[in-house]
């Protein structure tokens, strides 16, 4: 997120809504943000204040002090804005030192709550008599010093408002946006039928605005819904340190996992000719790998199959113990990997039977799971032969 090196000052209260005067001791519940604001793993809509000069978010609970002690404000300021198209809850407080020391106005501060999970401290006036602390959830409560004509960002580890980074310097809301193209085109990540999944929302060439009206705030680490094996992704941000220095800013794989099993299905049916009879079925595929000096060596990798005699409303399986056929789900990946045929088992299944499931329609398609337990396994279907007597 945009932090910049460079302190920030305090907006004032033009524009911005009086809430109360000559508070003392008093809590005050400040309106409603405007929006959800994540804190300590809970979604929040409310600030809590005092006369002596602390923040609470989501409870009266004193979670950011500023010169805590027995002060007092004259005036409290709070506005809902925009900056770069992120909503922002700016709270002001304009105090003083002591609980009687109205009018004085040497505790002056500003709190900025932002819709990305950001808060910004911003203080214009601090005699430092008090204590300035943060409750950090996950680390603990914090010790800061604030100081006058500074500023200061909180920003979460994260997207649940917990383990802060406490740094010096003004916050400005970068936007980030993120899409894949695949063989099929521009794609964002989007719940559909209640199914989260990589979906279709333009054709090429991509373009600045596509970005910035479909690009996800973050990259998903699903690529369900992604076609070919050759997917790209797009990042946009109007972060300028990016844009100056972009050999600096690079994405850094945090985890490498292994593949999810895929399953492949016919489009269309192999038609059988009414005069023939399957007499073989063989599927050539590979698992194996050859290395630098030419040594083949066997990986780990599996191909289930599975055939339709229906165009592919039902799928079936042989069982060798009963030697006849059984219905297998293809969609459920453990189901098809347990219950599917294995290519050089092909030669055992009934024939007999097998033409006789075929006799009305006289089509078949087929489908085949392949997995690979590990990214150095080797999975590949290189043909399938059908023989006919």
């Amino acid at each position: 997120m945009g932090v910049r090196p460079i302190m920030t000052n305090t907006k004032g209260s033009s524009g911005m809504i009086l809430y109360g005067t000559r508070n003392d001791d008093s809590t005050v519940t400040l309106p409603d943000m405007g929006f959800d604001f994540m804190y300590n793993g809970d979604l929040t809509r409310t600030i809590y204040t005092s006369g002596n000069s602390w923040i609470g978010i989501g409870s009266s609970s004193e979670h950011i002090k500023i010169n805590r002690r027995d002060t007092s404000y004259n005036n409290l300021y709070y506005s809902r804005e925009e900056e770069n198209g992120y909503k922002l809850f700016r709270v002001r407080f304009e105090g003083n030192s002591t609980y009687n020391g109205w009018g004085s106005n040497n505790l002056v501060w500003e709190v900025s709550f932002y819709e990305t999970g950001v808060i910004q401290i911003v203080i214009e006036k601090t005699p430092n008599t008090g204590t300035d602390s943060f409750v950090n959830p996950g680390i603990g409560t914090q010790s800061i010093t604030l100081e006058t004509g500074k500023s200061y960002v909180l920003i979460s580890d994260g997207k649940c408002g917990k383990d802060y980074k406490v740094t010096e310097g003004s916050y400005f809301p970068d936007k980030e946006r993120f899409l894949i193209i695949d063989d099929e085109g521009i794609k964002n990540f989007q719940e559909v039928e209640g199914v989260p999944k990589w979906v279709k929302v333009s054709d090429m060439p991509l373009t600045e605005e596509i970005l910035l009206n479909y690009g996800n705030d973050f990259l998903p680490s699903s690529l369900d819904g992604i076609v070919g094996d050759s997917p790209k992704v797009y990042y946009y941000t109007d972060n300028p340190d990016a844009v100056e220095r972009q050999e600096e800013f690079k994405f850094k794989i945090g985890l490498i996992a292994t593949s999810l099993p895929k399953v492949i299905e016919q489009k269309e049916d192999f038609f059988i000719p009414s005069e023939k009879l399957i007499s073989n079925i063989i599927a050539e595929v590979s698992t194996d790998i050859i290395n630098n000096s030419g040594n083949i060596t066997k990986t780990n990798g599996k191909v289930r199959i599975a055939f339709s005699v229906d165009s592919g409303e039902n799928y079936l399986t042989f069982d060798i113990n009963a030697n006849d056929y059984r219905e297998v789900d293809i969609k459920n990946s453990v189901e098809f990997l347990n219950k599917g045929m294995s290519p050089e088992n092909l030669n055992l299944i009934n024939y007999e039977r097998l033409n006789e499931l075929i006799e009305v329609n006289r089509k078949i398609r087929f489908a085949y799971i392949l997995e690979k337990p590990t990214l150095l396994d080797v999975c590949k279907i290189k043909k399938l032969k059908i023989f006919y007597s």
